[in-house]
């Protein structure tokens, strides 16, 4: 058999293009020939630099001392760190299609520096990632780290590729992201979670081509949208004001935390009336703090074809107040139920779901967070007698406030509650029609 190397005789510019296409670890690429040892530097394509996974994986080993878990964190963080700077220092390529980078407590010398990069290398998607995912021994030091990117610092940055900027634990004032809206033309999709500095923001202009928003958990008081393009937005935080003034092509919108509990109790005003009779999807993080149970006199909303409720109780705990939600909706081709149960005390008074109508255009449940409960099972069992045509229910085992967690976490999460969820669905069973196909992710 000739066993020459087939692949050290391609031209340099089909190399260099076939990298572009690899996602994997770039410096690893050598092994494949021995022509490619410096060819790596040459990539342009997906950068991407995640150690959520391990950090996570870290965090859960039960029979290792917090004085371990420390050192090996720091010591794998300034190995992550070295080699990162070596990989984009090596680099040579004019363009790169991503960089992302997702590090706890992140660095705060050198954000500047990869804001940097991207722009020289007119990345299209740029995501920093500095979520904890190992908080429950550095709680208190990260939250005294601050990755902070200031206007002076990349006033002279140019992004004109840019149509994707998720920024998560990186602090940005309103005049930062104002001006990675004006410098970035192509941008359209702009996610940031975890910000103090972002108090109030104004998003208007005929040149804005922004189509996705999303703020979760930033102090955020004033925010006013005024973009034809927009069309899916996402917010999870205070009881500030929004003003929605000229968005006609939104049709799906979160709300979470404060300014949601404000939202079920205002839906009849005429404002957030018309806001919500133009959306296809509304996704609803209801909180525990709610102190109305039973919301009366909701408007009708036939325009709502799929819904996401998040439900937090107790276990066994009533769940009147989604159930007088679900009475708004009821045209919902898609219901999506995420169960956060917040204790194992069974509640002592016993509770009975009585939906006020039934749901004839409902094809798919999906349900995660479920775990068996009482007040769980009794919410489903109704909702299966309302909806007669309903042929598909998704169980995932993944819990609902895993959801901004990186891909790799979330996938893991899965496998390790997937044996889990199977065991506790089964329970189940007996209450799905027979016509209804039940699935565990």
């Amino acid at each position: 058999m000739d066993k020459k190397d087939i692949i050290s005789t391609m031209p340099d510019d089909i190399i260099s293009n076939i990298l572009s296409r690899l996602t994997i670890k770039v410096v690893r690429t050598s092994i494949l020939s021995t022509r490619w040892r410096y060819q790596w530097t040459n990539f342009s394509g997906v950068l991407n630099f995640d150690r959520s996974l391990k950090t996570f994986g870290l965090g859960r080993k039960h029979r290792v001392g917090i004085v371990r878990k420390c050192t090996e964190f720091v010591s794998k963080w300034q190995v992550f760190m070295g080699g990162l700077e070596y990989v984009l220092n090596s680099l040579k390529s004019p363009s790169m299609q991503e960089l992302r980078i997702c590090i706890d407590m992140g660095n705060p010398g050198k954000i500047v520096e990869w804001v940097k990069f991207a722009a020289e290398k007119e990345v299209s998607v740029l995501e920093l990632d500095f979520s904890n995912h190992f908080n429950e021994t550095f709680f208190e030091i990260s939250e005294t780290i601050r990755n902070v990117l200031l206007l002076p610092s990349i006033n002279y940055f140019q992004m004109k590729s840019l149509c994707v900027l998720r920024l998560a634990s990186v602090d940005v004032s309103g005049e930062v992201v104002q001006y990675f809206l004006a410098s970035c033309p192509s941008l359209e999709t702009l996610f940031v979670r975890e910000l103090k500095l972002l108090v109030s923001l104004t998003i208007s202009g005929q040149a804005l081509r922004l189509k996705h928003l999303e703020l979760v958990k930033c102090k955020i008081l004033y925010l006013h949208i005024s973009i034809e393009s927009f069309i899916t937005f996402r917010c999870y935080g205070n009881d500030g004001t929004i003003h929605f003034e000229n968005v006609p092509n939104l049709v799906e919108a979160s709300f979470g935390g404060e300014y949601c509990s404000f939202l079920q109790k205002h839906m009849g005003t005429t404002n957030l009336f018309m806001l919500i009779s133009q959306l296809n999807v509304l996704k609803l993080e209801l909180s525990v703090s709610d102190q109305v149970r039973i919301l009366e006199g909701l408007p009708e909303f036939n325009n709502v074809k799929h819904l996401e409720l998040q439900i937090p109780h107790e276990c066994g705990g009533e769940l009147s107040r989604p159930v007088s939600l679900l009475s708004a909706f009821p045209s919902i081709f898609v219901l999506k139920v995420k169960f956060i149960r917040s204790n194992l005390k069974l509640a002592e008074l016993e509770w009975t779901a009585n939906l006020k109508c039934e749901y004839p255009n409902l094809k798919e449940l999906e349900v995660s967070g479920y775990r068996g409960d009482l007040s769980q099972n009794e919410l489903l069992i109704n909702i299966f007698e309302k909806a007669p045509n309903l042929n598909k229910i998704v169980v995932d085992p993944l819990f609902s406030y895993h959801v901004d967690k990186s891909p790799d976490v979330k996938a893991m999460i899965r496998k390790w509650h997937h044996e889990t969820t199977i065991w506790i669905v089964d329970g189940l069973k007996a209450h799905v029609p027979s016509s209804v196909d039940l699935l565990v992710l």
